[in-house]
């Protein structure tokens, strides 16, 4: 495996990982959000990365849809809605730059 697809191959581990995290630090949490947004969302990136290693990217969301638990624990809960709020207001932010 060449270098850039061990890095690819590594940012995808880490967001599948990410998605699946159960803890209540926000640094980590708000990872899950993203990640969770990156690989639903059919975010162009997302798909330019499985595409470099030959995978569709149906193929990670499928798997995840179906043997990974990324919901939202009791704990998480309360903090989602304050996380997400924080990352809406980032991304208008930075489109409003551009």
């Amino acid at each position: 495996m060449v270098n850039g697809e061990k890095l690819i191959t590594a940012i995808l581990t880490q967001a599948v990982d990410d998605a699946k995290y159960t803890g209540t630090r926000k640094q980590y949490l708000k990872h899950k959000i993203e990640a969770i947004n990156w690989i639903m969302s059919d975010d162009p990136q997302f798909k330019y990365y499985c595409r470099l290693l030959n995978i569709e990217p149906s193929y990670i969301k499928n798997k995840i849809r179906k043997h990974t638990d990324t919901s939202f624990t009791i704990k998480q809960k309360p903090m989602v809605k304050t996380l997400v709020a924080a990352l809406l207001k980032k991304k208008n932010y930075e489109q409003r730059r551009r």
